[in-house]
């Protein structure tokens, strides 16, 4: 059995009215649409929180592993002749 949680929010007329359209045209409830667009806000949430996370492991790794930088100025400076 599927447990659900009961929200109450508050949103602008604008939202609601495009969204009564909305159901109203795709014959769904108001709670599908605000569902299905909340999944999708937290799947790329997510998504942003594990390549922050994969991002910082991977710097601290860098800084563990003391190797030399190069500075973006030199590199600009090398390159911008070729």
């Amino acid at each position: 059995m599927r447990t659900v949680t009961t929200i109450s929010a508050q949103i602008p007329k604008h939202l609601d009215s495009g969204l009564t359209m909305i159901c109203e045209m795709e014959e769904r409830s108001k709670s599908y649409f605000v569902k299905k667009a909340l999944e999708q806000l937290l799947k790329e949430k997510l998504e942003d929180i594990e390549d922050y996370q994969e991002a910082k492991k991977a710097y601290d790794e860098f800084k563990k592993s003391k190797q030399k930088t190069i500075p973006y100025a030199k590199i600009k400076k090398k390159y911008r002749h070729s």
